[in-house]
């Protein structure tokens, strides 16, 4: 695998970038880093005193992010630093998983793509009638995960512990990468945000981690090709880039589906 002198530009929030542009780097790579979210703690942290009450009449507790983790964990466990036995812990997406596993947390984790769809289709989460389910994540996340599991007859709430803003960059770039990585619709409509005076934005290649962001980049009015992992994790993220650089932009002919 090789991304020798290939320009990406990587747009997550700063402080979860650097793991895949240290990859990036290792194959060759020049990674850009441009974080065009912000993940902020939300101050009132009572909510999270009312759900670790809870813990002992729920049933399952879902983390949507490591960012849940980060900011949502460490005041739901007790004085020795663990949750309920009988709780059902599930994480969507490796690093969330992983992010557990550092506080000695062992969660289910949605199989690949990992992501909500594959989570529902769990067998653990097919009879789930009267179950007590929440659901811990952002501000303004999703609603699939809540609404098919209430349509199956669980009880479900949220724990909102972070949100998400636009930061504010004093350094932008100026000219084109080769490719941009994109992880969330939020993210993307911020990035055009961010650079709003940059005439390539719509013309570079987009890898994103989901059909849903690659539908909203459409939407948006990007015309180059939209590629989209098949696997939401950082491996699937370089295996695109790899197959971008290597095979994928030579290919004629292709939209951009097709040159996935």
């Amino acid at each position: 695998m090789s991304l020798t002198d290939f320009r990406v530009l990587v747009t997550r929030p700063a402080h979860q970038a650097e793991a895949l542009c240290e990859q990036i780097e290792a194959l060759g790579g020049i990674a850009i880093r441009l974080p065009v979210l912000e993940i902020i703690p939300l101050a009132d942290r009572s909510p999270l005193s009312s759900c670790r009450q809870q813990l002992p009449q729920l049933d399952m507790l879902i983390f949507v992010s490591a960012n849940a983790v980060e900011y949502g964990l460490p005041e739901l466990l007790d004085e020795q630093k663990k949750l309920p036995v009988h709780l059902t812990t599930i994480a969507i997406g490796k690093k969330t998983a992983e992010a557990l596993q550092a506080w000695g947390v062992s969660a289910l984790c949605a199989p690949a793509p990992y992501n909500t769809e594959a989570l529902l289709i769990m067998p653990l989460m097919q009879q789930v009638e009267a179950r007590k389910i929440i659901i811990v994540r952002g501000e303004g996340g999703r609603e699939t995960l809540a609404e098919q599991l209430r349509l199956r007859g669980a009880q479900v709430d949220y724990l909102n512990v972070y949100r998400r803003e636009c930061p504010r960059l004093l350094t932008l770039p100026t000219s084109p990468p080769d490719i941009m990585i994109v992880t969330s619709s939020e993210g993307l409509q911020n990035l055009l945000i961010l650079l709003a005076e940059q005439s390539w934005v719509k013309s570079t290649p987009l890898l994103v981690m989901s059909e849903r962001t690659r539908n909203e980049a459409i939407n948006l009015g990007f015309s180059a090709p939209i590629l989209v992992t098949k696997i939401a994790s950082d491996e699937g993220l370089l295996n695109m880039l790899v197959y971008w650089k290597t095979k994928g932009r030579f290919t004629q002919g292709k939209s951009p589906t097709e040159a996935r």
